[in-house]
């Protein structure tokens, strides 16, 4: 199943960063049709339709990394989590106001119109699939690189535990 970019980027930034969520001091006004402007986005990208496969795919891969005698558990525990708070209708409305807060509602009008286009709905469903083979180029460009990377953090690390000079 084909993924959406931006269901993708949000989770990831999501897991990325739960452990340092502050709460927003001066949040943007947004009024109703603004906010059903961006869920219209969302749902003409087809985020509410592979919400709950992103997830899914998240915990079988994050599920690699827990010993097997434990992995049945946290996979019942994550679905029933995952179930519980983290699906599209409870999270629709914080997901809108995201892109309503970076697009006015003129713009999310106009990429919801564009996404629902032939050429919009290729964009849609190419996005997951490039952005997976120009990871991949960045990871070989790392790895080709490997040698060189470590040499400098281990320079650069080298830095942080030298003593201090005197002056």
């Amino acid at each position: 199943m084909k993924l959406n970019l931006n269901l993708i980027t949000f989770i990831t930034l999501f897991f990325l960063s739960v452990t340092g969520i502050k709460a927003q001091t001066a949040a943007p006004a947004i009024t109703a049709t603004h906010l059903k402007a961006a869920q219209d986005f969302l749902i003409a990208t087809n985020v509410n339709n592979q919400f709950g496969s992103v997830m899914d795919n998240m915990i079988k891969s994050s599920s690699a990394q827990i010993s097997e005698e434990h992995r049945a558990s946290y996979l019942k525990v994550m679905n029933t989590f995952i179930t519980k708070y983290f699906t599209w209708d409870a999270l629709k409305d914080k997901i809108a106001a995201l892109y309503a807060a970076e697009f006015t509602e003129d713009e999310l009008i106009k990429l919801s119109a564009f996404y629902c286009t032939p050429l919009g709905k290729k964009v849609s469903s190419k996005l997951t699939v490039l952005t997976q083979k120009g990871m991949l180029i960045g990871q070989q460009a790392v790895a080709d690189h490997r040698p060189e990377l470590e040499q400098m953090m281990k320079d650069e690390f080298q830095k942080d535990t030298a003593p201090a000079a005197k002056e």
